[in-house]
């Protein structure tokens, strides 16, 4: 068993090592997904407890909304910052295995897990704690469309000389804007 100090140090280092190759992703989208992913689990878990609250209303729509508005930040807490957790054992594979899997799968979790909370207790809370949990999915999936094209790339798609599959060039000069490259290129 490992001692705590060597834990620790495996957990806090576990941002920069990454199983998938992800090297086209700009560093600040990188760390800023994981940051908006902390922030959004800490106040997911903050409002969530708030909402388990209403239950001395007898409002028991909120008080679920409550109960898996923790769990989600939890769920997220635990793949983004497994160093809050670290005294649980199996923090630190749930964390591999979703650093494992492509952004998409991150993306798509987490924009899932948001949307129930909000459906069952519209309030200020649930829209807070769980849309920037949903924001952080929505980050994710940028991240996975990966980098935009240069501009020569994009122009030369746009160009009415551009083969689209199973079809020659096209004739018709009108069907675009970007006709001459000096036209459209900032002075």
């Amino acid at each position: 068993m490992q001692n705590i100090s060597e834990k620790f140090v495996s957990l806090m280092a576990r941002p920069g090592q990454e199983n998938v190759p992800k090297d086209d992703i700009p560093w600040y989208l990188k760390y800023g997904g994981r940051v908006l992913g902390i922030v959004g689990a800490f106040f997911a878990i903050l409002f969530g407890l708030w909402n388990c609250v209403s239950i001395l209303l007898a409002d028991v729509g909120c008080l679920l909304s409550g109960i898996l508005q923790i769990c989600a930040g939890l769920l997220v807490m635990v793949v983004e910052a497994p160093c809050c957790c670290m005294f649980v054992d199996f923090v630190q594979k749930v964390a591999d295995f979703a650093d494992s899997k492509p952004f998409y799968y991150r993306a798509g979790a987490y924009c899932v897990i948001a949307i129930p909370p909000i459906i069952l207790c519209p309030g200020l809370g649930s829209i807070f704690g769980c849309g920037l949990i949903f924001a952080t999915g929505v980050l994710y999936g940028m991240m996975s469309l990966g980098k935009k094209g240069s501009r020569q790339d994009m122009a030369a798609i746009a160009s009415p000389n551009a083969m689209s599959p199973g079809q020659g060039p096209t004739l018709d000069q009108s069907s675009t804007l970007m006709e001459d490259p000096d036209v459209w290129r900032p002075t």
